[in-house]
């Protein structure tokens, strides 16, 4: 499968199992979890994430971050408005081959 990018603001996004979504310069930018499970780890931090439904996480890196499925999940990315526009972050989607 193909990598898609985009200018994220506020929005829903389903992964598959396994899929990877890259998001980079998305500091402040919150995920939240509504279904399913992910891993998140942020570059420059120490620890990982994993969010469970219902579990919000507030990046804290302007390099990459990256989010994988560990099954079927829905996320909600939500950019926090900033003074002069609103924040956006460039995200890519693509599966991981296994």
């Amino acid at each position: 499968m193909g990598v898609v990018k985009v200018e994220i603001d506020n929005m829903a996004i389903e992964l598959e199992p396994a899929q990877l979504l890259h998001l980079k310069g998305a500091a402040g930018v919150r995920i939240l979890c509504r279904s399913g499970t992910v891993w998140v780890t942020q570059e420059g931090v120490l620890r990982d994430d994993f969010l469970r439904p219902g579990e919000v996480l507030t990046l804290c890196t302007r390099g990459v971050t990256l989010v994988q499925a560990l099954g079927r999940t829905l996320l909600s990315i939500e950019a926090r408005p900033r003074i002069g526009g609103t924040a956006t972050a460039t995200l890519s989607v693509a599966s991981i081959a296994g």
